[in-house]
């Protein structure tokens, strides 16, 4: 009886019980996620596969420039080797900045429009549209981008610099190793702080904080669907990668695969930590503190 009951404590926290009704729910609701898929996840998608193909050869001119610039026998040509350098991640960052706005605004309307029908998928009490939700939700899920990006961005430098000032060969493996890992977690912790900027009535900090504490009992599962989203990404980059080597563009039909899959991963990412997200309220539900003024009845925010 005992292994039993920790199986069922197992299964109820477990990624794989995560997956498998983010799968149901997508399938149970097709027309719906279909439609937000269309609508956001695959433009999306394709600005994103679209940015890294056009970058690509500048990228590895850049690469090859900085290299170069090591192994120069005089400053001065070292000096030229970086100006050229330099010039050419310029106009790297100018093409970067033509997508991102487009990019992040298909991001945010896809996190709201998933986040929503899912929540519409799993507690069917709620009514809104998604065009409602895109109307309520998003200056809290704006503000909420901010700190995210400022956060990830602030922690991006952080294996580098271990990785400079590790002594050995071995330690540097070991302290990269764990930055990843501790990225992959701090990535799961935004992930569920978006799904309550939307979900409840935070945003900015206080969404980070209540995303960090509702991952309590729940952070290695978290830390697991964050990682294969992480790895699912690194996979459909490796195989752009592969395509274009040595090519300056790819075929129609890869190009297509590889946008219909990166689409499908964005959309079926927003799902799970949904999913996630619920399971966690379930465990730690919030109460509204009683009004000061009149003696409402305590209401609880969660969305069992």
């Amino acid at each position: 009886m005992e292994e039993s009951g920790s199986g069922g404590v197992w299964w109820c926290c477990s990624p794989l019980k995560m997956i498998v009704e983010s799968l149901r729910i997508m399938s149970c609701n097709k027309v719906v996620f279909a439609s937000i898929m269309l609508l956001t996840t695959l433009p999306l998608s394709t600005l994103v596969i679209s940015q890294s193909i056009s970058t690509h050869s500048l990228t590895s001119q850049i690469q090859h420039l900085e290299a170069l610039a090591h192994f120069t026998s005089t400053r001065f040509e070292a000096r030229h080797v970086c100006q050229e350098s330099r010039h050419e991640a310029l106009s790297l960052l100018r093409i970067k900045a033509l997508f991102s706005l487009p990019s992040y605004l298909l991001s945010l309307a896809a996190a709201l429009s998933s986040v929503h029908s899912t929540l519409l998928a799993l507690h069917a009490t709620a009514t809104t549209t998604a065009a409602a939700a895109l109307r309520h939700h998003s200056a809290r899920l704006l503000a909420t981008t901010i700190f995210v990006y400022a956060i990830l961005f602030a922690f991006s430098p952080l294996p580098r610099v271990l990785a400079f000032l590790a002594t050995s060969a071995t330690a540097r493996l070991l302290l990269l190793a764990s930055a990843s890992a501790l990225e992959v977690y701090l990535m799961a912790v935004m992930s569920v702080a978006l799904v309550v900027s939307v979900a409840e009535e935070r945003f900015g900090w206080d969404a980070i904080r209540v995303g960090f504490v509702l991952m309590e009992g729940g952070r290695f599962c978290g830390w697991v669907l964050s990682g294969l989203f992480v790895l699912g990404s690194s996979l459909i980059g490796s195989k752009l990668e592969h395509l274009m080597d040595g090519q300056d563009s790819i075929a129609v039909k890869d190009k297509a695969s590889l946008i219909v899959s990166y689409g499908l991963l964005v959309l079926w990412s927003y799902v799970v930590i949904t999913v996630f997200y619920c399971d966690c309220r379930k465990r730690h539900p919030i109460r509204e503190h009683q009004a000061d003024d009149d003696d409402l009845p305590q209401q609880q925010l969660s969305l069992m």
